[in-house]
Formats: C-alpha cells, structure tokens, sequence
C-alpha cells in the first residue's frame, strides 16, 4: 500500500515596511522640514534632490566626515613606505657608491615620496568615500516609487527608514504630514524571488568566461617554449623586407645579397682628389703614386709578398726575407721624397687650437704624454714592466722630429709608424690637422725664452685652460 506524502504548500514571503517617503515640491519647504525631523530626534533618515541644496547639510546635522583624517593617514603611510623602501634597497640590500654620493639621502628621496604619498592619498580619498557612503548600491526598494522617479528632475524627498529607533508606522507617518509635504507614501520590501534572471546569469558566465582567457592565454604562452616569433600588434621596424646579413637571394644573377662596391666609383662628397693638401698632407699627387699613395701600395705589396710565398711553398724553397733595417730605411727614404705641404690646409684659429689640444689629450697623451716627451701613462707602465715588447715614442721635441714637415706628421698620424697603429680610421681629416696643429704649439713652447714673452702675453698665458 502505498503512502502519499503531502508536500508542505509554500507560502509566499510578506513585504515588510522599509520606511516612509515624503515629497516637496520647494527646496526651502524641505530645508525646513529637514530642521524639524533633526530637532524631533530621528537619527536614520536622508533627502533626496536633484541637485546640491546649500544649507542642507547644517539643516540635517550632518557632522563633519572623517575622511580627510583617512586621506591624511594614507598620504603619511606612501611617504614612510617610501622612505623605507627606498633605505633599505639603496642603503641596506643593495649600496652602491656613485662618485662618493651617500648610499641614503632625504632630499634624493623627494620625488618618490611625493608621487607614492599622492597616489595613496588618492586611493583613501577615493575607497574611503566609498567605504563611508556604503557604496555601490545597486539597487534599492524606493526606486520602485513612481514619484521618486522625479528625485532627479524637480521634486524633493524625504525618507525616513524603519529601522531608526524612534520610527513609528502610525507617529511617523503624521509627523510627516505635520511638515506639509505635496504626498507621503510608503515602500515596502521585495517579495520576488532573489534569484538572478537565467539570461542575466548567462550574460554574466559568457563575460566572466571572455575576462579570464586573456589571463589563461597570456599565463599558457609565458610557461611554455615556442620556436615561432611573438605576435606583434604593433609591426614598428621589427620585420622588414630586407634580407639579412651574409645571406643568398634569387634577385641577383651572382646569388650575393650584399653588394659589392662598383669600380670606379666613390661616394659624393668624398672624392679626396679635390682636395690633396686637407686628405694626404701633400701638395700634389706624384706620377708614380695612386690616389690613397701609401695605403694602396701596401696592399700591393702585400699580394705580391703573399704570390711568392705560394710559389716557394709549392716548390718548397726558402724565401729570403730582407732585413728590417733595409726595409724600414727604404720605407723612410720614399716618405722623404714625396712633396709634403709645409703650411696647413685650414684656417688656423684659436678654435682649432682647442679642439687640437681636446683631441690630443684624448687619442695621443696616453703614450707621448702631456707635453709630448713620450712619457705617457700607457709608456710608463708598459717601460715598468719591462716586458721586450715595447718602442719608447719618439719625444717630438727631438730636433729630426722638429724639422718633419706638417704633412709628414699629418701621414704619421693617418697611416701610423712603426709601433703607433693608424689612426684614419677613428679621427677625421681635419681632427688630424687641428692635433697638428698642437703638436707644433708644444714643439714651440720648449724655444721660447720666457724673458721675451711680455707680461700681456704671459698673463693670457696662465688665464688659459
């Protein structure tokens, strides 16, 4: 036999009384009330307008708020974070010496006090309101008053909330029709049901759903290893049609994707053959000699070495190397000849002397010293060590390195001597000249009486840097 349990009939939930709700159509009619019902002693009420009422503050009671006390706090706590994020990374976890400056100093600290003070400060001012008005509300049971729908257009309310301890359904309601409102009504809790509308909840999944796979995508791609490039939004110069270095390609008939120089010509601008004296120091180029007469000739002398040698090594005979004596004064005897200038190729000023004396204190005085005696930094360790391998510079105050002319000294500094390595490579034509140009006003500072300077002369002298 079987038994029908009755299920228990559900019955439906009773609205509660939330409060009561009074309209006026005057802004002064509802400071006046507002004085009264904070004279009657109700402590949970509010008004509602539809815009800023000066004077309603003080008719309601309201204190002052707390929250400049809040703002003040988090500004205090940004700047002492700060202060001791910073000691502790520069003068505790981490100190580092930078040209003897303290490890920890305050006024170094004032821009990172400042900004993290002002962004706290911003914080508590903004949370904090938030946290003192009990927002955000969504929703609240009076929006489903019809009148209160005029709270944001032209009429102005009341409400009184049930749960202040003096609220009475019955005094309350008269006491506010005491303060000769337009209408007074009541708002009652809801009794649908709390739960969500399905599309709502849908709505909600999908966009929870779309906000968590950027995080999972990017969390996926930084775990794992891929030999594929990353995806650039934002091309910028990170690919270009261009073909990478030492690399083939079909466009070209040798398969070469760099191209090589083409004969015969040079860029604009930088044919040194219009101007002899400023690119080679000489007056003119010899019959005998290329455009580049030192360089070029080097080179050819370099293939032709490198030929016999082949040829030796196949026959597999000695070749015989001339000596070095023979080689260095045949190499001095064709620098002697050829026609170097004696005046220079610029306009010697006061400006090129500086910069000469900049550029030789930069690229010359770590070997030939300050006054060009070959007493450099880089000689004097290099003569402590005594190690065989290095030349003393020559001192330019010798009377053969005196006689050089300009150019010669120019080409010395061009294509280098003996141990000194060329430097054409790394100081501009006219550098080379302005360093030229300094090494002869050392040369004649050496000859020079001090007797015979005036006193005009010698005061400039010590004035100048």
């Amino acid at each position: 036999m079987a038994t029908t349990i009755e299920q228990p009939v559900k019955t439906k939930a009773e609205p509660e009384l939330l409060g009561l709700l009074a309209e006026f159509d005057d802004p002064n009619a509802l400071i006046e009330a507002s004085k009264k019902v904070r004279d009657a002693g109700y402590r949970n009420w509010d008004t509602h307008t539809p815009f800023p009422l000066h004077g309603i503050d003080e008719a309601m009671g309201i204190k002052w708020t707390i929250l400049p006390w809040i703002v003040a706090c988090c500004g205090l706590m940004g700047g002492t974070v700060a202060i001791s994020m910073q000691w502790y990374m520069n003068a505790y976890d981490y100190p580092f010496l930078i040209s003897g400056k303290p490890a920890f100093s305050i006024p170094a600290c004032i821009p990172i006090v400042f900004e993290l003070s002002v962004l706290l400060a911003a914080f508590g001012a903004f949370f904090g309101m938030l946290g003192l008005n009990q927002l955000p509300k969504l929703y609240n049971p009076i929006f489903k008053s019809d009148a209160f729908r005029r709270a944001t257009n032209d009429r102005f309310f009341i409400s009184m909330v049930a749960k202040d301890a003096k609220f009475s359904e019955i005094d309350t309601g008269e006491f506010l029709k005491s303060l000769n409102p337009t209408n007074v009504e009541e708002f009652w809790s809801d009794v649908e049901s709390p739960k969500l509308p399905r599309n709502l909840k849908l709505g909600l999944s999908i966009v929870g759903v779309l906000m968590i796979m950027g995080p999972a995508l990017i969390a996926y791609v930084r775990s794992t290893k891929s030999n594929k490039p990353r995806i650039h939004i934002i091309q910028d110069m990170d690919f270009q049609p261009s073909l990478k270095a030492q690399n083939t390609t079909s466009v070209f008939s040798d398969g070469r994707e760099i191209r090589p120089n083409i004969k015969g010509t040079i860029a604009r601008g930088q044919f040194k053959d219009d101007n002899i004296p400023l690119y080679y120091g000489l007056k003119y180029l010899p019959e005998d000699q290329n455009v580049v007469p030192i360089a070029v000739q080097d080179e050819k002398k370099k293939d032709a070495k490198q030929a016999v040698e082949k040829q030796a090594d196949a026959a597999k005979t000695p070749v015989a190397k001339p000596a070095a004596t023979d080689a260095a004064a045949a190499e001095a005897k064709r620098l002697d000849s050829l026609p170097w200038i004696t005046e220079f190729p610029m306009p010697v000023t006061e400006k090129m002397m500086a910069r000469g004396k900049e550029r030789y204190r930069i690229y010359c005085s770590a070997c030939h010293g300050l006054g060009g005696d070959g007493d450099g930094l880089v000689t004097l360790r290099a003569m402590e060590l005594q190690q065989g391998t290095w030349v003393k510079p020559a001192s330019y105050h010798t009377e053969n390195v005196r006689k050089l002319p300009i150019g010669r000294l120019y080409n010395t500094i061009t294509n280098g001597v003996r141990k000194m390595p060329a430097y054409g490579s790394q100081i501009p034509p006219e550098d080379r000249w302005t360093i030229v140009l300094y090494l002869k006003a050392l040369q004649k500072s050496r000859l020079i009486d001090a007797k015979t300077i005036s006193e005009e002369e010698k005061r400039k002298l010590r004035d100048t840097k």
